[in-house]
């Protein structure tokens, strides 16, 4: 009991840290734009007789390269090859930084501990993929997955789960003259195992490693590039198998987001706020549960690059409530609202070769 005890203020000592970190440049920043302001309008002076060669870069994008020249590196031409990353839906924390490119590939590792009253959830998702062009991108994601939960059904007993989760495949398109808006389509495969029983009995199907279905999401990112960082707006839907043979149903989900980071020097802190719907209620072996289907996520991370390797720390707070009515025939039930499991992640990302 005593051990369940001392987790929160832990928990509470890393947010606040976190909360410091990050805040700190945002109060900065308008500061930062002010001298920007004064450095834009030289650089606008002096740029002034090079009209002619920055006019075949079209409009839009001439213009950003002139107020931009100079202070923004080789990933300029948009916020960081890390936004808009398949992996950055861990427990709401998100890759929006610099990132690093330039190899063959991409590979991003993002592990995750979410913390629950009954137990604990470890994620690590590495992930590699490759640009095709400048605008298509492909890539594969292979999670491997640790659950473990005490005193199970009220018994004196521990039970834990470990293996590889539903291995997922995705394409990315990017749009705009310097590709600010990215549509991800991700299919998920059942690798991972959905039967797994304890003592003959299966196990809940949140303990499962897989969903036993075929699932899939689409996300949708638009990020806004400024002087002084960046902001990240987006939103997903996510179809997460629905009802396999064990009669275990995971309800769709809908996310809208935005995250905003700040550059200060190779450090990009960020502050981020989403709010996620789940349209139903899971059921388990045909048993409605208990689901939170409103939820705001705040998240604060920090991100660190340099040219060649790239690494994120972050923690993510959900509150949510339950939205009362009618779910596949039964009255859904209502706890109301309050804090959910917290989540801590620490990812990396490098470009080799």
């Amino acid at each position: 009991m005593n051990f369940r005890r001392l987790r929160a203020p832990g928990a509470w000592l890393v947010t606040s840290g976190l909360a410091v970190v990050a805040s700190f440049p945002f109060i900065a920043a308008e500061r930062a734009a002010r001298q920007n302001d004064v450095r834009v309008a030289r650089l606008e002076a002096t740029l002034g007789e090079r009209g002619d060669a920055l006019a075949e870069l079209g409009p839009a994008l001439s213009l950003r390269v002139s107020r931009l020249e100079g202070l923004l590196s080789s990933w300029e031409t948009i916020g960081g090859c890390g936004a808009g990353s398949s992996t950055g839906a861990g427990g709401g924390i998100k890759w929006i930084g610099r990132s690093v490119t330039g190899g063959l590939f991409e590979q991003q590792t993002l592990g995750t501990y979410t913390h629950l009253d009954d137990g604990y959830n470890l994620s690590l998702s590495p992930q590699v993929s490759r640009n095709l062009s400048e605008k298509w991108n492909v890539g594969l994601v292979v999670p491997l997955l640790y659950k473990y939960y005490r005193d199970y059904y009220g018994l004196p007993v521990d039970v834990s789960n470990s293996g590889v989760g539903d291995v997922a495949g995705f394409v990315t398109r990017r749009f705009g003259e310097i590709n600010s808006t990215s549509l991800t389509l991700l299919v998920g495969v059942p690798t991972g195992v959905h039967d797994a029983q304890y003592k003959n009995d299966y196990l809940t199907q949140e303990k499962q490693l897989g969903l036993g279905k075929v699932s899939g999401s689409m996300t949708l990112d638009h990020t806004i590039d400024k002087t002084w960082g960046l902001i990240v707006l987006g939103g997903s839907f996510a179809y997460r198998g629905g009802e396999n043979e064990l009669g275990n149903y995971r309800a769709p989900a809908a996310a809208l987001y935005g995250y905003s980071g700040y550059f200060w020097g190779p450090l990009v802190p960020s502050l981020g706020l989403s709010v996620s719907h789940f349209f139903g209620a899971d059921r388990d072996r045909g048993l409605d549960q208990e689901v939170q289907l409103w939820a705001v996520t705040g998240t604060l991370a920090v991100e660190w690059s340099n040219a060649w390797l790239a690494i994120l720390g972050g923690v993510s707070l959900p509150f949510g409530w339950d939205k009362r009515g009618v779910v596949d025939g039964a009255e859904s039930s209502s706890e109301g609202a309050g804090l959910q499991p917290w989540t801590a992640g620490v990812g990396f990302t490098v470009s080799p070769f």
